[in-house]
């Protein structure tokens, strides 16, 4: 039977790990952990772009063991539940009906015979709502999550299993995902002390994080260059404000010269990343690492200034408070009121959203976002700070009812085949194949382009590439590198190539991305996820929208009351364990500059 979860409060998330974590302590003996040993033979890995079979020995015990074949089949229908991220499409509200997650069901059953049953998540309560499903016992099988703080809060109280075990036991049966991970990311999250191996973080195909866009229609019938520096780029912003009825006509007073929405920290990114120092050493990205928006950085504040003064001039706009990542933000930008915003790094092309292709709709065909670069650092340097390549953390909680089965179920999930059907769909509804071998998207709307055709409404994709079912992978990496960046600029009908080209160098160019730090648990981290989070973000609204003059107070005293709740303690001991594993020094062994 399907579960679907409903919205839960984060309250209710954050007693369930204080709940488990006052009862899962006490007395109780540590676990014994296994260190990860060095397989003794080579997992055979499939060609970039190809698919492998597991080549078991049908006498192999582990066989009969678990009840597979030499195909690792189950002899008899095993059962596990797996979860997925649903984002209540309005035209097909429960995705775990959509025709992906039913391909999925019908064709692992087939290969493995196992039965798939869905624990639908929504995208923007994941946290939250999978806190309280650890802290009932209730987790999928196979859960997944941005946050690997919260994995290991939960394994810390027992409510995980140990990945190392398994996987050495077992790696010869997973060649797919050891071929699409690497080693790298199947042994990211060991702990260097004790061997654990809570989770394995999926592979992201890094193409770009966040952009800079601005209009560039504006910028024309202005006569204003793309801004290069952040005075030029203050400059633009007041330009489309103070000549709303000029760009906007009757709609002038509808003018937003920059958008904002209440994810403030990842939508003023490269604002505030422009502040951190150019010489930050990998000690101090470390310590103040665990927030992805950069939030503890001690130059956050001055970025935050800016905006602050933006929204007191009527720069920014001014109901961002209130959005809640809805629709209202997105229709804003759609029905083109919007000068400029910083979004992920092909956001305004995406064919789910439409940003640009309603605009024009609205606005006229000269309409468009263009990405550009004002804001370089203290050293005059353009930095875009990169994520290594990998994307949500995946693992098996102590519940799990057949952990072969759910390693199986991940195997699968990586084979090549799979990944480009989820990614893009069915040849002649939702894509073609060009003579050159490049998968081209089509159009859902003849408007759009010419031959567009409406997608039945329960097989629209679950967000960007079937993001929130294809759990291994976030990214487009077809095994050749030339078709995929052929297949990549082919992906947003309606777009011309060369925009998604100069969008993706834009994130390319200027990358920077720092060495992963493999060091004990952070015991201060421990369900600190969810409730830092939450009041970061209320910092920052609180800030941004603070009177000039009263800006200064109140981030010193809210931003102290964050390091209180525990953002200090999480500094703190980062520093201490970066010590403990390295010894006093600002970078790791091997360091050998930008």
């Amino acid at each position: 039977m399907t579960k679907y979860i409903k919205v839960l409060l984060s309250i209710v998330a954050l007693v369930a790990i204080l709940a488990l974590s006052a009862c899962g302590r006490g007395d109780e003996q540590p676990t014994t952990v296994t260190p990860v040993p060095t397989p003794t033979a080579p997992v055979a890995t499939p060609a970039p772009g190809e698919e492998a079979d597991a080549n078991i020995d049908a006498g192999d015990p582990r066989l009969a063991r678990h009840g597979l074949d030499e195909n690792l089949r189950f002899i008899e229908p095993v059962t596990i539940t797996a979860q997925i991220w649903d984002r209540n499409q309005e035209r097909f509200p429960v995705f775990e009906e959509s025709y992906w997650a039913e391909w999925v069901q019908a064709q692992i059953f087939e290969d493995h015979n196992i039965i798939i049953e869905w624990v639908t998540i929504s995208r923007w309560d994941e946290q939250p709502v999978l806190s309280t499903l650890l802290g009932a016992g209730s987790a999928p099988d196979v859960s997944f999550t941005f946050s690997f703080p919260l994995v290991e809060t939960f394994a810390g109280m027992g409510g995980v299993l140990d990945l190392a075990p398994l996987l050495a036991e077992y790696n010869d049966f997973l060649p797919n995902l050891y071929g699409l991970l690497t080693p790298t990311n199947i042994y990211w999250n060991v702990n260097p002390q004790t061997g654990t191996n809570w989770g394995i973080p999926g592979r992201l195909v890094t193409d770009g994080r966040v952009n800079t866009f601005i209009r560039e229609d504006w910028l024309n019938t202005l006569g204003i260059a793309p801004p290069t520096s952040m005075q030029e780029f203050e400059d633009a912003l007041i330009a489309f404000r103070d000549n709303a009825e000029l760009l906007l006509g009757a709609d002038a007073h509808m003018m937003i010269p920059f958008m904002m929405g209440e994810d403030a920290g990842w939508e003023i990114m490269t604002i505030t990343e422009s502040f951190i120092p150019n010489n930050i050493n990998e000690r101090d990205w470390y310590a103040y690492g665990f927030d992805d928006r950069r939030f503890m950085h001690p130059t956050t504040k001055e970025g935050v200034r800016v905006i602050n003064r933006w929204f007191n001039e009527g720069l920014v706009w001014q109901e961002f408070v209130y959005d809640d990542g809805g629709p209202l933000r997105d229709d804003l930008i759609r029905l083109g009121f919007t000068g400029a915003m910083v979004a992920n790094w092909d956001m305004p092309f995406r064919a789910a959203e439409r940003w640009t292709l309603e605009m024009r709709e609205q606005q006229g065909p000269e309409a468009n976002f263009i990405p550009v670069t004002p804001f370089p650092n203290d050293a005059g340097l353009i930095v875009k700070y990169m994520p290594p390549d990998t994307d949500r953390s995946i693992f098996l909680p102590h519940s799990n009812s057949n952990p072969i089965a759910s390693l199986i179920y991940l195997d699968w999930m990586s084979r090549a085949g799979v990944r480009e059907k989820l990614a893009f769909g069915i040849e002649g509804i939702h894509h073609e194949v060009m003579p050159d071998g490049a998968i081209r998207s089509l159009a859902e709307d003849p408007a759009d382009e010419p031959g567009g055709h409406r997608f039945p409404d329960n097989m629209i994709f679950g967000g960007l590439r079937n993001f929130d079912i294809a759990l291994t992978v976030n990214g487009v990496d077809l095994g050749d590198p030339d078709r995929t960046l052929a297949t990549l600029m082919l992906a947003y009908p309606g777009i011309a190539p060369e925009a998604v080209v100069q969008a993706r160098a834009m994130g390319l160019d200027h990358r920077r991305t720092f060495r992963h730090v493999q060091v004990r648990p952070i015991a201060a981290q421990e369900g600190m996820s969810t409730p830092l989070n939450e009041f970061r973000d209320t910092v920052l609204h609180n800030a941004i929208a603070a009177p000039v003059d009263q800006f200064d107070n109140v981030w010193d005293t809210m931003f102290g009351q964050y390091l209180a709740m525990g953002g200090q303690a999480i500094i703190d001991e980062r520093r201490q364990a970066w010590i403990e594993q390295f010894g006093d020094v600002d970078y790791m062994p091997g360091w050998a500059g930008w």
